[in-house]
């Protein structure tokens, strides 16, 4: 199982936690509350709604890349013209990589400082 895969279940189970929660906020904003009370509620709402919303949005995106092949990208099958190209491309690119190297490092004359003792 891909981590893609966890993240779905993951979010399957945190939408399934959630319905409950919202459905019992909305029984609450339909009692006759007192006006502070009614918008903390209101406004849970909200809250509750926007991450159903946001898990509902990732599980789909999720969901295409899993469909989309995730984790793998298929090797391209490509005509031998097309390949032989690309095989003298890289030819001609090593060619011109093996006229370049890397510069030596500097020399580091570290040394460690006194011992600090552990507090």
């Amino acid at each position: 199982m891909t981590q893609v895969d966890e993240a779905l279940v993951e979010i399957q189970e945190k939408l399934d936690a959630l319905a409950p929660q919202l459905e019992g906020l909305r029984d609450f904003e339909r009692l006759n509350l007192i006006p502070e009370a009614h918008e903390i509620i209101r406004q849970a709402i909200g809250d509750y709604e926007r991450r159903q919303q946001r898990l509902v949005g990732a599980r789909s995106y999720l969901t295409e890349l899993v469909d989309d092949g995730h984790p793998e990208l298929p090797v391209r099958q490509i005509d031998r013209a097309a390949y032989a190209d690309l095989l003298e491309q890289l030819t001609t690119i090593q060619a011109a990589l093996a006229q370049f190297t890397a510069e030596r490092a500097a020399t580091l004359r570290t040394s460690a400082g006194a011992a600090e003792p552990k507090r």
